[in-house]
């Protein structure tokens, strides 16, 4: 049985997220959706699409899709889908405009259960260009959705005009510069093919790790405090040292640090590793294994908000083999 993918949609208040939700509905008439809202009681789903409701928390729609409420833990909720024996091929979770998606997304990346069950997609973050950058300026929690989201929906440009929506999409790819950026009008973008990316996959963690080309001695300009380091290195590293620093240093820090992406150059392991981890949850899998006379290096990128470069450069540096 293959998984299902998860793809999480985030975003300021009144950005358009249930917008993009029957968009999404609407455009992939062969996917069998299940959605799971936060803001569950406001704003919902388009009303004429309810037919029924199966239980007190799950509706069913009228194109085979059901919606149902985040007011129990997500495992709960997530257990509760699977035991309703309805039939579906794509999760999405709509999070409340002030929330940080880290939370849910760790949930995927290192509970047994839902790994079990679902694989995640990517993270989608809409974002208002008529007021975005006065929300940067006084909530962080914008800064997160925006740094940790794999696609950006920049909406409302034609409220804000060409000036403007140009300056926030300078803010956005500052903030973060890896992300697909798109913009539109009424959350709906030209291009719809928002789903099965599939940002998560070790395979594209691999690619995206590989085929970055960013000077670990430099700093890129900082926006709202975040930026991203490289650190690589040819010297193999300590797994239980490194494993142990990264524990320590993602709870350390949880506020601060919000992704790490790398390939691992470990002591007596022939293979490489591909580590991601959002927050404090860590996920390693083992890579293909590195050719005869292959450099071996790893590579390592965090991203976060300031950086205190020079510390994390020296820390890593302690856990190689000398």
């Amino acid at each position: 049985m293959s998984k299902i993918p998860v793809t999480i949609i985030t975003g300021f208040l009144g950005t358009g997220k249930t917008s993009l939700l029957n968009q999404l509905i609407s455009s992939y008439p062969d996917k069998k959706f299940a959605i799971i809202e936060n803001e569950f009681g406001e704003i919902n789903i388009d009303s004429e699409l309810v037919t029924n409701i199966k239980n007190e928390n799950i509706f069913e729609l009228s194109n085979g899709c059901i919606c149902c409420s985040l007011n129990d833990e997500l495992y709960v909720v997530l257990q509760n889908l699977i035991q309703s024996n309805h039939q579906f091929n794509h999760l999405l979770i709509e999070t409340t405009g002030i929330a940080d998606p880290g939370g849910i997304l760790a949930s995927f990346i290192t509970d047994p259960f839902i790994k079990k069950e679902f694989e995640l997609d990517a993270v989608i973050c809409l974002v208002d260009a008529t007021n975005a950058s006065h929300i940067l300026n006084k909530e962080i929690v914008l800064t997160k959705q925006i740094a940790i989201s794999d696609q950006i929906l920049l909406n409302k440009t034609d409220l804000a005009g060409r000036e403007k929506t140009n300056l926030v999409r300078a803010e956005i790819e500052k903030i973060n510069q890896f992300a697909k950026i798109e913009e539109c009008v009424f959350a709906k973008p030209k291009n719809m093919n928002l789903l099965d990316s599939f940002s998560y996959d070790p395979s594209k963690i691999y690619q995206f790790v590989l085929g970055l080309e960013i000077n670990s001695n430099s700093t890129n300009e900082l926006t709202h405090g975040i930026e991203n380091m490289c650190y690589t290195s040819t010297i193999p590293m300590d797994q239980m040292k490194l494993g142990m620093w990264l524990d320590a240093f993602l709870k350390f820090n949880q506020d601060s640090i919000y992704r790490i992406k790398g390939i691992l150059y470990l002591q007596g392991v022939d293979k490489r590793i591909i580590l991601q981890s959002v927050h404090t949850q860590i996920q390693a899998t083992v890579g293909k294994s590195w050719e005869t006379g292959e450099l071996k290096e790893s590579k390592i990128v965090i991203i976060g908000k300031q950086l205190n470069r020079k510390v994390i450069e020296r820390n890593l540096k302690e856990l190689h083999i000398h």
